[in-house]
């Protein structure tokens, strides 16, 4: 049966939360006005489209479509469980924030019937991490959130060391060689940033 106009509403509205909450990781590191969970997901879709479309460009054989569907829905559980920050993770029971966030996802979607079940399955795709267009979207999640460390870094943010330093952060970037070169270049821009602010500045003469 297909999906009527009141469920796609409601979930439409669900989605709104995700506007509101803030990623708490930057929070916990002091920086108070920083991006929305809907924020983070928006140039996440962006960077995983143009990741996909240079992959393709290059030579690989990739669903497109999957990877942009797959980055649009990536993060809808947060809007039921909130964003829990890496720190949180050693205090859960193994597999709690996984079981957490499927369960979400399900009750968030089941209103739409088959399609929300299409949904749930891309959705979990991300989860499972098998699927090339998976991990071009895992590439593209942390991507994102290197970028906005760097850009918060570069604004005068600091205790940001974690983020680079974390292996979880980069443990998907092998997935092909774009994703290295992306992050060279990127730490290349950071070095870069921090050289120059620490680089005395040469006294007057008189």
């Amino acid at each position: 049966m297909p999906v009527d106009a009141s469920s796609l509403i409601d979930f439409l509205d669900a989605l709104e939360t995700l506007k509101n909450l803030p990623r708490t990781g930057w929070r916990m590191r002091g920086i108070r006005d920083c991006e929305s969970i809907a924020d983070h997901c928006h140039r996440t879709t962006t960077t995983a489209m143009v990741l996909a479309d240079a992959l393709v460009e290059r030579g690989v054989t990739l669903d497109v479509e999957r990877v942009m569907r797959i980055a649009i829905l990536h993060e809808i559980a947060e809007s039921r469980v909130g964003d829990m920050p890496f720190p949180a993770f050693a205090y859960l029971p193994d597999g709690a924030k996984a079981e957490a966030e499927s369960s979400a996802a399900r009750d968030l979607l089941a209103p739409l019937g088959e399609l929300g079940d299409r949904y749930y399955s891309v959705w979990d795709e991300f989860e499972q991490r098998e699927t090339l267009e998976s991990r071009v979207v895992r590439v593209a999640d942390k991507l994102e959130m290197l970028v906005q460390a760097w850009e918060y870094e570069r604004a005068g943010a600091t205790n940001l060391d974690n983020f680079w330093q974390n292996v979880w952060n980069v443990r998907d970037f092998d997935a092909f060689p774009l994703a290295g070169e992306l992050m060279d270049e990127l730490r290349r821009r950071l070095e870069a940033m921090r050289n120059a602010t620490h680089t005395p500045t040469a006294g007057r003469r008189s």
